[in-house]
């Protein structure tokens, strides 16, 4: 990155301010907060170079107030902060596609994009309504725990080696009614089968009442905090005197992240698509149309699951977003729900070549 000398660094960003750009705004108010605490805010004077063509860095970079221009050999864009074409990251490719330089005093906000990738899967319920409880969610017999584990499209993913291994590593403990499990912001440090009892699983977002599951014997719970490496994105509160089996974060990972999430250059995933596997683009809407992979549909990580019929279970999936971290979250969770799905390796930012 490079910086004109007379750069003033500001205050922090507001919540506000950063509720403005896309994909920022699907984040709830505690994950801006957080974002705004890590964020620099900057002013450029006018003629000032952003970055140039080419460049490396490991920045995201939103416009908030002036005019840029992006240019390079083939094309040039003129972004006014406020308009449309602003309310996205100037130039998300690495390398830059772009050389950026300021045409007026500008005022720019900054985000480590790595920051940004956690924040981003810390919630994958994010707007996700419960309009019924499923299959999962159903109270069932103490008897029938472990055969309704090993009968869900997880289990049934995974080496029946690791299956024994799993049991013989897990961890029981016993609660009582009304205690909590972990809380919304804790450190992600287990995985949880429930052995017998029911839990719910409250999420408070900050802008509307909190979003409560029921989960009863032969559901599982905890992994997206370990998929995503963030804390926790709701609390778990035991509704019953109840028994959980537990799996550390190491065990969680060589156990059922290596056999369920499966990454593909992408070679093999047009080879895959060739063959009628579906492409999945988990990033929001207004990222999608700025650049996607063709015949690919956009089913953002936020409503993947309410927008299950819209998925073949029938084809393999490969899912991507920008980097691979949010395509991973998803991908675990439609392997969850029976379908086979893929990640590609590294996201899109590598073809920027082939997309419309």
């Amino acid at each position: 990155m490079r910086l004109a000398q007379k750069t003033t660094l500001l205050s922090r960003p507001r919540t506000d301010q950063l509720a403005r750009f896309v994909p920022l705004k699907t984040l709830d108010a505690d994950r801006l907060y957080d974002l705004s605490q890590h964020a620099r805010m900057i002013t450029l004077p006018e003629r000032s170079r952003i970055f140039l063509h080419g460049d490396l860095d490991s920045n995201v970079i939103f416009l908030l107030k002036g005019t840029v221009t992006l240019k390079n050999k083939n094309e040039e864009i003129v972004i006014h902060a406020g308009e449309a074409n602003a309310f996205m990251s100037l130039d998300p490719h690495q390398p830059r596609s772009f050389t950026a330089k300021a045409n007026t005093e500008i005022t720019l906000i900054y985000i480590e994009r790595n920051l940004l990738d956690i924040l981003l899967t810390w919630d994958p319920y994010a707007g996700y309504q419960v309009n019924e409880i499923n299959d999962q969610t159903t109270y069932y017999d103490k008897n029938d725990w472990m055969l309704t584990i090993l009968k869900s499209s997880i289990f049934q993913k995974i080496p029946p080696i690791k299956i024994q291994v799993m049991f013989q590593k897990v961890e029981t403990i016993v609660k009582k009614a009304d205690d909590i499990v972990f809380s919304q912001g804790d450190e992600g440090d287990y995985f949880y089968l429930i052995k017998s009892g029911r839990c719910q699983v409250i999420r408070d977002t900050g802008y509307e009442k909190e979003k409560k599951i029921e989960l009863a014997a032969g559901s599982s719970f905890g992994e997206e905090a370990l998929l995503s490496k963030s804390p926790r994105n709701a609390t778990v509160k035991m509704l019953d005197d109840s028994v959980l089996l537990r799996l550390t974060k190491e065990d969680f990972d060589d156990l059922f992240v290596s056999p369920v999430i499966e990454s593909l250059d992408f070679a093999q995933a047009e080879a895959l698509h060739a063959h009628g596997a579906q492409w999945i683009d988990v990033r929001q809407a207004e990222e999608y149309n700025t650049n996607f992979i063709p015949e690919s549909i956009n089913i953002p990580l936020n409503r993947i699951r309410e927008s299950l019929d819209k998925i073949s279970i029938g084809d393999p999936c490969i899912v991507y977003c920008d980097t691979g971290q949010r395509s991973a979250c998803a991908a675990y969770l439609l392997n969850a729900y029976g379908y086979e799905a893929y990640v590609l390796d590294g996201g899109i930012q590598k073809l920027d070549e082939l997309l419309i």
